[in-house]
């Protein structure tokens, strides 16, 4: 079954923290933490993005116009940010905190300044992203160890083409499971409206609004994946009555 940590043994923080890791660029990694925030701002939670990646993508994606109200981004460009980020995201309260950090041994650091329920390794169909996917893990695990946290850790299938067959992703999850490595039910199929994301700034209304295509298809996708994670760290949206909009 793999690692299950505090949340799936009910000792869960008030507000659902999410983090997401990856020492391998270009996994998708800052899309998946943006559409984890849009979706579940789109069910009426308020967000809080801390954007702990050196490259900073997500403040880049906060300061384009159309940012939904209910997401706020804050910078924490170094470890020692993170608790000062977590801080003013707190008096935004939010219902759910995302991290979007390194894959490295200094991004593994946020697990020592905010407790996870969740730790979330994109990773695309590509051998060297099960590589990388299998050192987050055992990078996840070290830490949890040191805080006395056994993390909840999954892999999420990122950026898988469309026209990909099953079959072809068999070695992939063969691989992780052997290492008990769990996996989110959902993956993130490669959209042009994800990557849009980055340049129209916003949600989806916003790139339906740029005439952006396969928005419906994206829109369904990232509802399977919100529930996938809600359902692991047990959160309802009857408890985030906020609703919708969107600043600026």
């Amino acid at each position: 079954m793999g690692r299950r940590g505090a949340a799936a043994a009910g000792a869960r923080t008030p507000v659902p923290n999410v983090a997401f890791i990856s020492p391998k660029g270009g996994a998708g990694k800052t899309t998946a933490a943006l559409l984890l925030a849009l979706g579940l701002a789109e069910r009426g939670a308020r967000v809080a993005l801390i954007d702990s990646d050196p490259n900073k993508p997500l403040v880049r994606w906060g300061a384009l116009p159309g940012r939904p109200d209910a997401i706020t981004v804050h910078a924490a460009p170094t470890v020692q940010d993170i608790r000062d980020a977590a801080q003013e995201a707190r008096r935004r309260q939010p219902d759910w905190t995302i991290v979007d950090t390194e894959g490295s041994v200094r991004g593994a650091m946020v697990f020592a300044a905010l407790r996870f329920d969740l730790v979330v390794t994109p990773l695309t169909g590509s051998q060297m992203d099960v590589i990388e996917a299998i050192k987050a893990s055992e990078l996840v695990a070290s830490f949890g160890k040191r805080a006395g946290n056994n993390l909840m850790h999954h892999c999420l299938l990122s950026r898988v083409p469309a026209a990909l067959k099953p079959r072809s992703l068999a070695t992939v999850v063969g691989q992780l499971r052997e290492r008990e490595i769990d996996i989110l039910p959902a993956a993130l199929i490669e959209k042009e409206a994800f990557r849009a994301l980055f340049e129209v700034g916003g949600g989806l209304e916003a790139l339906e609004a740029h005439g952006v295509s396969g928005v419906t298809a994206a829109r369904r996708n990232i509802a399977a994946y919100v529930d996938a994670v809600t359902d692991l760290v047990g959160w309802s949206a009857t408890a985030a009555p906020m609703a919708y909009s969107r600043a600026g």
